[in-house]
């Protein structure tokens, strides 16, 4: 069901109605839930800067709230307590469950839906909460921030842009160098492959050189200190503003094998036998109330015990996986850390570290080798998981661990990443900022919210420009001079997919929705915020009243904020979202990629592939085009002076045409030619100048939007595909260009 404008408008007074979700007798201005009246907390004390501070925000991906070592963790993650040893922890900061939203949040002090990003970037469609950017008219926080005389500088994932405008030629309106940002290096999507990454540097796409163990955080962290320094010489007297979106803990968990050795038998026992101790550290640091209580196993989830043994040894290894990814990304995280210590930068720096949203839940309960296959294909078979053991966290592996280990992760919460409970919205929160005379080591307790970290920057800078619009968010300064205040914050609302909660006054209401679900039957839950940290004992049957006004005002919040009408149709959204096929597509050697929307779609049409080359002679080698990555793709190459096509469905399920001869000097048009089915299966003929070489029949085929990297023509400087060759393998004659034909 789609709510409707319509069912917007049903409203005299402003108690919005969500179709018949709410009782419209309820009084939403009763004084259980009234709009709160600022309470008298003390204020923020400005500082006397005598320059402005730097500002450092790094967020970590898909972090759960119990996953970093100074939030009861058994995962090392020795900078980032240290960092909370010297500065302040929140137990009680929220974000909106997804990566992007998040992002949106805390870039512009605005809700998400209210500025366009109510969903996954990738996932915009024409509504005005759900388009995949950020509106053009909102201000974002980097160009508050240029207001106030800072350089700015974004590193790694940016997820605020659609799929269709990261081609070389843009649109670039919606990149971080179009909303405020002097430069960027990083990357626009989410499941990123740390070992070959598809990276950009302000409007340009750049091959980072992969030798000598290549990995993307620690590129991060790298051109992080190199955009420091630079600003260091060009312009001291000014402060920096830098923003590190890590890939990490985002699938696939990549990790150098030292790191992933690091935790090698450390989760065997499993993710409930590890919970309660993470629950007991979490109390002896004060983290949660000493009366916290664990929420319960959900059903989804197995009992570890349950598991047959070869599963339970790779989930195990996934979690591994993880952990060392962590353990790696704190480590690079220091190296920056270290770096504006030497540079006598980090006093006068506030630097908070945060996560973008809880634990991700995986998608087989003994976690997967390649996410997407199982996302858009089949659940691999145990079997091909225990082969591919050994591969997990390398570059043949596209893993994520299994649900089970985001219910650890978000110890001692309910849900996970995606959801509107706490294990999806409470993240870990930490600023660091010597020269502020932060209380260290403190835990602030009181509710705040990713939109309020802008109205929070603005004021520790002293900023006395006046927003040029309203701003969701509340400053939470004053809980740094004063960490036994009341919070200031009177309501937040949530939406993913659905699933809603409302927040207000220490009561939280909240409904998971199941797709096609009629939104008036989803049954809401209520619970008393500040007493039940872990959504525990529901009282929706004892406090009816106050449940039902509580879904009232969320109504009235959803109206004010575009969360309506509300989509929950999110089947097939890469495949409406991609820009139609064309007839031809041309293709040059060494020029920048083509993204993986815009790829042509040789899964529903027939297809012709030509690539015109002049060999002279010698035997030819390289790349002709190749799109994929190491999960699934294809590749066209000569090699030895002859032609080869391979597809890779899946890791063990590979078909090669390779042909019967060399193919002699002089000019030559060699290809493809593809009958498609329309659904999958397509019959191949591998061609030289119009006549076939050789043939055969691809059964499974993967549609075009659900492979993870872009189209690369006259080398691979992306990731390996079939692992027949090494390194870019640059074609080493002359390619004039590879035409795709599509038969529309």
């Amino acid at each position: 069901m789609t709510i409707s404008r319509r069912d917007v408008l049903k409203t005299a007074a402003g108690a919005i109605t969500l179709a018949g979700s709410a009782n419209t007798n309820a009084d939403p201005t009763k004084e259980t839930i009234s709009p709160q009246k600022r309470r008298n907390a003390p204020a923020w004390a400005p500082r006397n800067l005598g320059k402005k501070p730097n500002i450092v925000v790094a967020i970590l991906d898909d972090i759960g709230f119990g996953d970093l070592g100074c939030f009861g963790s058994e995962i090392e993650t020795a900078c980032i307590d240290k960092l909370a040893a010297g500065g302040v922890r929140y137990n009680n900061f929220h974000v909106t469950a997804l990566c992007a939203p998040t992002r949106a949040c805390l870039m512009t002090g605005q809700n998400a839906h209210r500025v366009g990003v109510g969903n996954i970037a990738e996932w915009g469609r024409p509504l005005p909460g759900y388009r995949g950017y950020i509106r053009e008219d909102v201000k974002m926080l980097p160009q508050m921030l240029k207001d106030e005389g800072y350089n700015t500088v974004a590193v790694g994932k940016w997820h605020m842009s659609m799929v269709n405008d990261q081609n070389a030629m843009g649109p670039f309106n919606h990149w971080p160098t179009g909303r405020g940002f002097d430069h960027w290096y990083g990357f626009h999507g989410s499941a990123v492959d740390h070992w070959h990454p598809e990276l950009f540097r302000n409007q340009s796409q750049v091959y980072p050189d992969k030798k000598d163990g290549y990995h993307l955080t620690e590129d991060m962290a790298d051109q992080s200190i190199a955009y420091i320094e630079d600003h260091l010489v060009s312009s001291p007297e000014q402060p920096f503003f830098l923003y590190v979106g890590f890939g990490a803990c985002h699938f696939p968990h990549h990790a150098p094998a030292p790191y992933i050795e690091k935790y090698r038998g450390r989760y065997e026992e499993g993710y409930e036998t590890l919970r309660p101790s993470r629950l007991a550290k979490q109390k002896e640091l004060g983290i949660v109330p000493k009366n916290t209580e664990l929420s319960p196993r959900p059903a989804d989830i197995p009992a570890w015990d349950d598991l047959p043994e070869d599963e339970r040894r790779f989930s195990a290894r996934t979690h591994e996986a993880f952990a060392g990814m962590l353990t790696h990304a704190d480590d690079q995280l220091n190296r920056l850390v270290q770096r504006l210590e030497d540079l006598g930068q980090l006093d006068d720096t506030i630097l908070i570290v945060m996560s973008d949203n809880g634990a991700g839940g995986g998608y087989h309960r003994a976690g997967v080798l390649d996410v997407r296959r199982v996302a858009y294909i089949n659940p691999e078979s145990v079997s091909e998981k225990m082969h591919g053991l050994e591969d997990v966290g390398t570059e043949r592996s596209s893993n994520l661990y299994s649900t089970g280990w985001s219910f650890l992760g978000n110890t001692p919460l309910k849900r996970r990443k995606g959801d509107t409970y706490e294990g999806g919205t409470r993240s870990p929160f930490i600023i660091h900022w010597p020269n502020g005379n932060l209380p260290s080591g403190e835990i602030c307790n009181q509710y705040h919210h990713a939109v309020d970290l802008v109205p929070t920057l603005l004021e520790m800078v002293n900023s006395k420009a006046s927003p040029s619009e309203r701003l969701d968010g509340v400053s939470l300064a004053y809980s740094l001079d004063h960490p036994g205040a009341l919070t200031l914050k009177d309501i937040q609302h949530y939406e993913t997919a659905g699933d809603r909660a409302i927040w207000h006054k220490g009561w939280k209401a909240v409904t998971l929705h199941q797709k096609n679900d009629a939104f008036e039957d989803d049954v809401w839950a209520l619970f008393h915020a500040d007493e039940d940290f872990s959504e525990i004992h529901n009282l929706a049957d004892k406090e009816t009243k106050r449940l039902e006004a509580l879904k009232v005002l969320w109504n009235r919040e959803a109206a004010a904020n575009n969360v309506l009408p509300i989509d929950d149709d999110l089947d097939g959204l890469y495949a409406k979202v991609a820009p139609k096929p064309r007839p031809s597509y041309v293709f040059f050697p060494d020029r920048t990629r083509l993204n993986r929307l815009s790829a042509p779609d040789i899964y529903r049409y027939n297809f012709v592939i030509d690539a015109h080359v002049t060999l002279d002679g010698e035997p030819a080698n390289g790349v002709l085009l190749a799109s994929g990555d190491s999960a699934a793709g294809y590749e066209l190459f000569m090699k030895d002076g002859y032609l080869h096509f391979i597809y890779v469905f899946t890791r063990e399920q590979k078909t090669q045409l390779v042909s019967k001869s060399r193919i002699p000097a002089g000019s030559h048009v060699v290809g493809l030619r593809g009958k498609s089915s329309g659904k999958g299966r397509s019959a191949i003929d591998l061609m030289v100048d119009g006549q076939p070489l050789n043939s055969t029949v691809l059964d499974d085929m993967w549609k075009v939007e659900a492979l993870n990297a872009g189209v690369r023509c006259g080398e691979n400087r992306g990731a390996p595909i079939s692992f027949t060759y090494s390194g870019s393998y640059k074609f080493d004659q002359e390619l004039a260009r590879v035409v795709v034909s599509l038969e529309l």
